[in-house]
């Protein structure tokens, strides 16, 4: 069976495909030999610049064109990724993420057997888990519904029960403030929330279980969920915090490292060019590598 990683690249495309070159770098320099798609707005495929092309494997169109064009919520896409991957084992993973020194076999095996997963569990830039009770996962406190990290799914397109998940999905995700209506009652999100988005179908299939998988390796930088001394922090949590990345591929985040994992950097500051070459120049070093053995 085919598998692969794939990420969104949907609506503002020279900002979103920069962050998703620089994902499908830091996946390939853990392991050279993954195969990634990236999925842009109809009619954009020719429109990636150049130079980040050498990045991607496969490069799909939205198969049923960009479905939040009118309200410019791009993630409403997310429920066409099933008909969008090339793969049929696929990971697909938020472009605002990055893969530091990841064994991505052992991320696979992690997988292996399930029609899904989706983590439910993160780690803080100090590496402990993630408040789960911050303003994230406001409603699923309120309304008891799962409390899933939705920014990586892992997805078997040859299972049903794959199909019925993202079956749910369409119209959940394209009619997304009925969808509020429907299910809160009370306080209501007051705008799209695709990881919200992603729990209600999960809750409305009944499937938590079932999809809930722990990944050690997993980070979440959501600014109110680090345990910070506050909750009066910024929005960009770069603003208030101090970052290296070092030679040897770690992150630094003020006093604390994070030697390998999967981050949801979420702060788009936080990407320099500077880490973007660093992350280049090692995907390049062990495609290298890889040819020559």
């Amino acid at each position: 069976m085919s598998k692969g990683f794939l990420t969104l690249a949907v609506g503002v495309l020279e900002e979103n495909i920069r962050h998703s070159y620089a994902l499908a770098l830091s996946i390939k320099a853990s392991d050279p030999a993954a195969e990634i798609c990236v999925v842009v707005d109809d009619g954009d495929t020719d429109n990636i610049p150049s130079r980040y092309l050498h990045a991607f494997d496969y490069i799909s169109e939205l198969p049923f064109g960009n479905t939040a064009h009118s309200d410019g919520f791009y993630a409403a896409n997310l429920w066409q990724i099933y008909h969008a991957s090339p793969f049929d084992q696929t990971i697909y993973l938020d472009s605002d993420m990055l893969f530091l020194n990841v064994q991505v076999s052992l991320l696979w095996d992690r997988f292996a057997g399930n029609y899904m997963s989706i983590p439910a569990v993160a780690r803080t830039f100090r590496n402990v888990p993630t408040n789960k009770n911050s303003s994230l996962f406001e409603f699923e406190n309120a309304y008891h519904l799962p409390s899933l990290f939705n920014s990586m799914i892992y997805f078997d397109s040859t299972r049903e029960e794959t199909a019925q998940w993202f079956k749910l999905a369409d119209p959940i995700f394209q009619n997304w403030r009925n969808t509020y209506n429907a299910m809160f009652k009370d306080k209501k999100p007051d705008s799209f929330r695709k990881n919200l988005l992603c729990n209600i179908v999960t809750f409305l299939m009944d499937e938590e279980n079932e999809i809930k998988i722990h990944v050690p390796f997993m980070y979440d930088f959501h600014t109110h969920s680090q345990h910070m001394w506050s909750n009066d922090v910024p929005y960009n949590w770069t603003d208030m915090l101090n970052t290296w990345y070092t030679k040897q591929h770690q992150l630094i985040v003020e006093n604390s490292s994070i030697t390998h994992g999967i981050i949801h950097y979420r702060d788009k500051k936080f990407l320099t060019e500077e880490i973007i070459n660093a992350i280049r120049h090692l995907a390049r070093s062990k495609e290298k590598r890889k040819t020559a053995a």
